[in-house]
């Protein structure tokens, strides 16, 4: 033994001893071991629960079929394609009548409103044609009255023109 002697080999042994006896008492012992493997279950008791809850679950063709059965009825209660169409062309013609009807309403109310407008236009037009017809007379006196003027101013001048040859002898 390499520089060891005897002596020192059982004081080492002695040691791991005293060590082991120190552990030994904190093991379990073999009933309590077996105690606490007894609630344990066995492997023949899980394949048994593994093989109810197997029976419990769908199979994949069970998920399919039911995955089938869901689409079917989400296909009959959805609207369908030309059943939007169908709303959408019953919501268009609704909005078209109301349009329509507004439309009716508001030409009703323009109609009015320009024969307003129409009218008082036609009282402008009456009242500028009495004013045309007033200043038309009035140029008429004014034009009878320059013709006048203007015959007496002839009359003026010629008797002026007859009253000057007269004078003058040629």
């Amino acid at each position: 033994m390499d520089g060891l002697t005897l002596e020192d080999v059982v004081r080492k042994f002695d040691l791991r001893f005293d060590r082991i006896e120190q552990f030994l008492p904190t093991l379990a012992t073999r009933a309590e071991l077996q105690a606490a493997t007894d609630r344990l279950a066995t492997k023949a008791e899980l394949q048994a629960v593994a093989a109810d809850l197997r029976a419990e679950l769908a199979t994949k063709a069970e998920l399919q079929e039911g995955l089938d059965s869901v689409k079917t009825e989400l296909r009959t209660e959805l609207a369908t394609k030309a059943d939007l169409q169908e709303g959408l062309d019953s919501v268009k013609t609704e909005l078209r009548a109301d349009w329509r009807a507004n439309i009716r309403a508001e030409s009703v109310e323009t109609r009015r409103y320009m024969k307003i407008l129409h009218e008082d236009v036609l009282d402008h037009i009456r009242i500028i044609c009495e004013g045309l017809g007033v200043l038309d007379a009035r140029d008429a006196r004014q034009h009878a009255d320059r013709l006048k003027a203007e015959a007496r101013l002839d009359v003026r001048v010629m008797a002026l023109e007859a009253g000057r040859r007269r004078a003058r002898p040629r």
